[in-house]
C-alpha cells in the first residue's frame, strides 16, 4: 500500500518520511500490486498468510532509510500491518501500525475499493520522541485485460500541524514473472514524485524489485525485496 510506500529530503522531509512509511504500512500482495508501489491498492492476502517486504530507500548518493514490514491476514478483507525502520542520514527510527480493510472481494476483472488507517511514530537516536503522523486512505483499484489502475486519496496529520491531503495514482501491466509500473503521488503543499519500477516473482511468493523517480529535480531509489507466507 503503498503497496508502500516517498523518497524526499530538505525542508519538509520529516513529515513526508514518515507518510512514505505510513505508505509502506498499505502495501498489500494481492493478484496485482504491492511493493515497490507506493500508491496503495484495494487488495489483501488471503486468511491466514501473510506477506514481509524489506527495502532500501533514498536519494542517490546517500544512506537513505531502511525497512521492514511484515503484514498479516486475519479475517475475511482484513489486514494488519507494522512497520520499523532505521533513518541512516538523521539516525533516526520510524515505528508504525496500520490497518486495511476492503469494501468489496479484490476481483480480477473489474473495479473494488478499500480504506486503511496508520499511525507512524519517529524517535531520535538519543531515544527523544520527534513525532508522529496519523494517516487515512481511501484505495480504489479497477483490472482489466490491458493492466491494472489503483487510486488513493487521503489525509495525513503530522502532531502540532494541520490535516494535509494526500494522492496518488499508478498503472501497471504484468509480462510474466515481471511487472513494471508508473505512478505519481504527493501531499498538499509539496511537489509531486513521478515514479517507474517493476517487480520480478521469480519464485511463488518471493519477489525482487526496484524503483526510480524524481522530485523537484532529485533522483530517488529504492531497491526490495518480498516474501510471502
Amino acid at each position: 500500500m503503498t503497496q508502500r510506500r516517498s523518497r524526499h529530503h530538505p525542508a519538509h522531509v520529516p513529515a513526508l518520511r514518515m507518510l512514505a512509511a505510513t505508505t509502506a504500512l498499505c502495501m498489500a500482495w494481492s493478484a496485482h500490486a504491492g511493493r515497490p508501489l507506493s500508491v496503495d491498492d484495494a487488495g489483501v492476502d488471503e486468511v491466514g498468510h501473510g506477506h514481509v517486504e524489506m527495502w532500501w530507500e533514498g536519494l542517490r548518493g546517500q544512506p537513505g532509510t531502511v525497512y521492514a514490514a511484515p503484514a498479516f491476514t486475519p479475517i475475511a478483507g482484513l489486514e494488519l500491518g507494522a512497520v520499523l525502520a532505521r533513518d541512516r542520514n538523521e539516525r533516526h527510527t520510524l515505528q508504525g501500525l496500520q490497518a486495511k480493510w476492503l469494501w468489496s472481494p479484490a476481483q480480477e476483472q473489474g473495479c473494488n475499493a478499500g480504506s486503511s488507517a496508520g499511525v507512524v511514530h519517529r524517535r531520535q537516536s538519543a531515544g527523544q520522541s520527534a513525532g508522529s503522523v496519523v494517516a487515512l486512505n481511501l484505495i480504489g483499484t479497477c483490472a482489466a485485460t490491458w493492466g491494472t489502475a489503483n487510486a488513493n486519496l487521503g489525509s495525513q496529520r503530522e502532531r502540532g500541524q494541520s490535516w494535509r491531503a494526500t494522492w496518488g495514482a499508478s498503472v501497471e501491466r504484468s509480462w510474466g514473472a515481471i511487472t513494471p509500473h508508473l505512478e505519481a503521488f504527493g501531499t498538499q503543499g509539496s511537489a509531486p514524485t513521478f515514479q517507474t519500477g517493476a517487480r520480478w516473482e521469480w519464485a511463488p511468493g518471493k519477489q525482487l524489485d526496484a524503483t526510480v523517480g524524481r522530485q523537484q529535480g532529485r533522483t530517488l531509489l529504492s531497491l526490495g525485496f518480498a516474501l510471502g507466507f
